[in-house]
């Protein structure tokens, strides 16, 4: 008697749950009624169009989807609905409304949860504001000599392995490692000596761990955190985080004491901060890690585990972000001859045949080499899809949005639309980026570091490192390879990469 009406009870009450579910999706039902998009099924929805693809071929497949369903269309992935865009319009309402500030759930499979990446909008917005004068003008330009110290162990170290070498290599391996030199110079303050085989390890480390996200993000069922913990995944995941993270994880610890003074300051008085600036304070470069903990100590917004998140949410995408942007750069150099040789005349123009620094108003003089920059970040955007969730309903051009979905936007669709590149849309040419072509183009349909409110911090540093790190690429090597633009394959393992990588070789000049 009492198993039955136990068992009636639990019935009873799945039964609420799975109508107040079904209530509350009921308007996400409508809309997927309303738009157009693949066959989907009970349970996985359209996971199924993903289950035993290459990352290249899943890449493929979200192409293929948004080619054959205008924008915006629809995606289910098992119980969640997904809207994807890539009308210029709408990507500019979507990137400055206030109901899509927050980033899609699955962003929290990276476990900065508290960085400015992914953190909730109530975090973001607070540690914006503290963070965003951190990446000032003259902030960034302390950092030119850390660029040009790591680039100069770069040229060396190809020297050493690859020159006049007839045999084609991965560049990237090189550029990786002289990013995360840069990266960890200027966040942490201290010189790793990371362009060897420590910082092998740490990429690989990286690499691996992009792909379990991509593996987790398209097998629905993996999404819960209690279910993924108990997979082998999970395991080797947490093994790649230890090795990206050790670095930081050192110097913290070298600050324990100053982390303790922040633990207790609840307890204690507030320090008078004496917030005179020196006329010489950025003679020296300003350390992101000592911004952090001046900040700490300035305000209540910084905590432990916030700091923390911080450094480990700039040397994770201030990373990898430059060093595929730039090894896609050095490739696009070498297949096209000509706009290298423009871009090494202008540098002779600007620095001279031989110098020894870039210097940081050198840079701004250099504007074909960053219309290069800017056309290979349009081809090959390393964030080529970015995901928001949606907090209100949004009305767009052709539907509203309702609040619980993830609008995923398209980048790499929008940066290769006919309508706002032209029929060439799909070919390199730098003179895209002349001031009488570009200013006439819709302000959203070039979006390499996202925009609106929640835009990249670090876009002026990135730019800034990889001038300076071609630069002195430049100025030592001639580069060359045996791949054509249309042997490229794309594929996505969370950043776009290049699945026949970046093949070159080098000789002096």
């Amino acid at each position: 008697m009492i198993a039955s009406v136990v068992f009636v009870i639990t019935v009873g009450i799945l039964a609420l749950g799975w109508t107040y579910w079904r209530l509350r999706k009921w308007k996400h039902y409508q809309l997927s009624a309303d738009l157009n998009g693949p066959r989907d099924f009970p349970l996985i929805g359209s996971a199924h169009l993903f289950f035993g693809k290459s990352t290249a071929e899943q890449f493929r497949c979200i192409l293929d989807i948004s080619k054959t369903y205008r924008s915006p269309c629809r995606i289910w992935l098992g119980p969640k609905l997904f809207v994807f865009i890539d009308n210029a319009d709408d990507l500019q309402t979507v990137l400055n409304a206030s109901q899509c500030l927050e980033k899609a759930d699955v962003y929290r499979f990276f476990q900065c949860e508290t960085g400015l990446f992914s953190a909730p909008a109530k975090i973001w917005k607070v540690h914006r504001k503290h963070l965003s004068p951190c990446f000032n003008a003259k902030i960034l330009a302390s950092f030119v000599s850390i660029f040009n110290a790591k680039s100069a162990i770069l040229v060396e170290q190809l020297e050493q392995l690859h020159v006049n070498r007839a045999k084609l290599f991965n560049v990237y391996e090189y550029i990786a490692k002289c990013t995360l030199d840069m990266v960890c110079a200027t966040t942490l303050g201290t010189n790793m000596h990371l362009q060897n085989e420590q910082g092998d390890e740490y990429i690989a480390a990286i690499e691996r761990a992009s792909e379990l996200l991509n593996h987790r993000l398209y097998k629905v069922w993996l999404h819960p955190e209690w279910i993924y913990r108990f997979t082998s995944y999970y395991k080797v995941q947490q093994q790649c985080y230890a090795t990206a993270y050790k670095m930081s994880r050192r110097v913290l610890a070298l600050k324990s004491v100053e982390l303790s003074e922040i633990r207790n300051r609840s307890t204690a008085p507030a320090a008078k901060v004496d917030k005179t600036e020196p006329t010489d304070a950025y003679r020296k470069p300003q350390i992101y890690i000592d911004q952090l903990f001046r900040l700490a100590k300035e305000t209540d917004v910084f905590d432990e585990r916030a700091i923390r998140d911080e450094i480990d949410t700039i040397i994770l995408g201030g990373n990898e972000t430059s060093a595929l942007t730039l090894s896609h750069v050095v490739l696009m150099l070498a297949i096209h001859q000509d706009v290298q040789q423009r871009v090494y005349d202008e540098m002779v123009t600007t620095l001279g045949t031989t110098f020894d620094e870039v210097e940081n108003e050198h840079l701004s003089q250099l504007t074909y080499m960053e219309m290069v920059l800017k056309e290979t970040m349009r081809l090959f955007p390393v964030g080529p899809i970015i995901a928001r969730q949606c907090t209100e309903d949004l009305k767009i051009s052709n539907t509203t949005i309702p609040s619980g979905v993830t609008v995923v936007l398209g980048i790499f669709n929008v940066q290769r639309s006919e309508e706002h590149w032209g029929p060439a849309a799909n070919t390199f040419d730098p003179d895209n980026f002349l001031p009488e072509r570009h200013a006439h183009r819709h302000p959203y349909c070039f979006l390499p570091f996202s925009a609106g409110p929640r835009n990249c911090i670090g876009y002026k540093y990135g730019l800034m490192s990889m001038k300076v790190m071609l630069c002195h690429l430049l100025a030592a090597y001639t580069f060359s390879t045996d791949l054509t633009m249309d042997q490229l394959a794309l594929k996505l393992d969370i950043t776009l990469k290049i699945a026949n990588k970046h093949m070159v070789r080098i000789v002096p000049r």
